[in-house]
């Protein structure tokens, strides 16, 4: 577990239960957050077709997470920095993260937060 994931994990309880109905629980954003990290990432690197309009589009969702969990009372912007420093770690030392996340699941959180 790294040291986010323990923030995250011993959070009191009534700050876990803000992100239940965007994200599902805190495991779920950890993850989302992950993956917004990584999307963005792949997109830098590979370049496809409109690769700045999507790079925008992740920029904004990832913007709107900080956003919202600064709602909750915590520290948004460091706290997707450091999930997507743990990305980029695991990204470097070629560790892939073991995602319990469908493709669904994480598209609706996502549009969730695109309406916050």
């Amino acid at each position: 577990m790294t040291k986010i994931q323990e923030t995250l994990a011993m959070l009191p309880e009534e700050k876990k239960a803000l992100f239940v109905p965007t994200f599902g629980d805190v495991d779920k954003f950890y993850i989302t957050v992950y993956l917004i990290a990584r999307n963005e990432h792949v997109t830098e690197q590979e370049k496809p077709d409109r690769y700045q309009d999507r790079l925008q589009v992740i920029r904004q969702i990832r913007g709107k997470v900080e956003k919202l969990v600064s709602s909750f009372g915590l520290e948004g912007s460091e706290i997707v920095a450091d999930i997507a420093s743990d990305y980029f770690e695991d990204y470097v030392n070629y560790k892939e993260l073991n995602i319990r996340m469908t493709n669904e699941e994480f598209v609706d959180i996502v549009k969730k937060v695109a309406q916050a």
